[in-house]
């Protein structure tokens, strides 16, 4: 008896939402210049955010169990919060993982949301640079201030917030830049990457 083939999917995959679609972040030349400094926010948070998981477990075993408490614990898990929320900020708007209504914004008509497009393009490049620059000016004000337990320099903290909107402004540069072009505004890493729609587990690799 022949072995049954399996069914193929004959039907195209659905497209991306026009709001939503993205790139992969190799695909344009100034993407793959601005993938390595990417690369650099994104595996930053994500150890600042491992850091920050793990200073409050440390702290209740050393204070319940061997009963010496890491002094400065709560001051340090404070700092990796900030610094977590600075640091990922880029990768989420060159992503487009911020919260929108794309339903809605998907029903205008394709002149006005590339006018909106604009528009809220260079309203986020205009407000992440004025934020960069407060954040310099306050780097200057306070190089001789530190918290009080640890002793970490605010130029720390707010070195953090000058990079963070330093990246976003130039990433919503870039984003502005693919709207004249009438690119996809987002990128995706290659990691990130959805198996193509006719992707099947063979029935020898299934447990």
């Amino acid at each position: 008896m022949p072995e049954r083939q399996p069914v193929q999917n004959t039907q195209p995959a659905p497209d991306t939402p026009r709001v939503l679609a993205t790139a992969d972040s190799r695909l344009y030349a100034i993407d793959r210049a601005l993938e390595p400094l990417r690369w650099v926010f994104r595996i930053t948070s994500l150890a600042v955010l491992v850091a920050l998981v793990s200073l409050p477990f440390i702290q209740v075993v050393a204070r319940e169990i061997f009963s010496r408490p890491i002094m400065g614990a709560e001051e340090l898990t404070r700092f990796m919060l900030i610094c977590s929320v600075f640091l990922a900020l880029p990768y989420v708007v060159s992503s487009g993982a911020t919260v929108r209504m794309e339903e809605l914004v998907a029903m205008l008509p394709e002149r006005v949301l590339r006018l909106l497009k604009v528009l809220a393009s260079a309203t986020a490049i205009a407000t992440f640079s004025v934020m960069a620059i407060a954040s310099f000016i306050a780097i200057r004000g306070n190089l001789g201030n530190s918290t009080p337990t640890l002793g970490i320099p605010y130029w720390i903290f707010l070195g953090a917030a000058f990079a963070s909107f330093t990246m976003t402004a130039i990433e919503c540069g870039v984003q502005l830049l693919k709207v004249l072009q009438n690119r996809p505004l987002y990128i995706t890493f290659p990691q990130e990457a959805e198996p193509p729609a006719d992707f099947e587990i063979s029935a020898d690799k299934q447990v």
